[in-house]
């Protein structure tokens, strides 16, 4: 008899943690919310007689720390890929100031970076194995990019310096989840790298281009 008891206590007990991990796996629909902490590079760019020209590495090129709030949507395709779509914002600023340049489009004084965009990643999760209540998984996509700051008028500009308009970035991406009965809780590494060529800077005689992202996020879906 106390055998029989152990052995009911002991598969009701495994059922309950196979429940906490299982019941956010059946959804076929999830949403959620993603936060992360950004590493940007950026470029520096010129116009010469109408054609575009990158500044020197070591000059032009610097890294602006930023952070990113999103929320997630997305459908299970099948039991191994997820469709996510994660429209948000992202924000970073960083001043900048000319070191050598020989330019006269140039003053001496700082200039600003700061840009509030927003993103509409669109990417193709794929996990292939779980452990217990933790699954490791990749992501790869696209990211679609509006500059907010491209809308100011000239005038109202001043040294902070807008980035493209529209740019689009590819984006690969490294996870894990945590499954719990109500919600899951993962962790992220994303690299975003740019595809598209920098703009004309609205011709001016010089700006700057958003090339690669780095980014730590957590985020919490249902």
């Amino acid at each position: 008899m106390l055998c029989i008891m152990s052995l009911m206590s002991f598969n009701l007990s495994a059922q309950s943690q196979n429940l906490d991990g299982e019941t956010q796996s059946d959804h076929w629909l999830f949403y959620g919310v993603h936060l992360d902490f950004t590493g940007n590079m950026v470029d520096l760019y010129h116009t010469l007689n109408g054609e575009i020209h990158a500044y020197g590495q070591d000059s032009g090129l610097f890294f602006a720390p930023g952070f990113r709030i999103a929320t997630t949507f997305g459908i299970h395709l099948g039991d191994h890929f997820s469709l996510r779509v994660m429209p948000g914002v992202s924000m970073f600023s960083s001043n900048w100031k000319p070191n050598n340049f020989n330019t006269t489009a140039l003053s001496s004084s700082n200039y600003t970076v700061e840009s509030v965009l927003g993103e509409l990643p669109v990417d193709i999760k794929f996990r292939s194995f779980r452990i217990g209540n933790v699954e490791p998984y990749i992501a790869l996509g696209l990211k679609y990019s509006f500059d907010f700051a491209s809308l100011r008028k000239g005038e109202d500009i001043g040294n902070i310096q807008p980035l493209n308009t529209h740019d689009l970035h590819y984006t690969v991406a490294w996870g894990v989840v945590w499954y719990t009965r109500c919600v899951k809780i993962g962790f992220e590494i994303k690299l975003t790298h740019g595809i598209l060529s920098p703009g004309n800077g609205g011709n001016a005689p010089f700006y700057f281009h958003n090339r690669s992202v780095f980014s730590l996020g957590i985020r919490i879906e249902a």
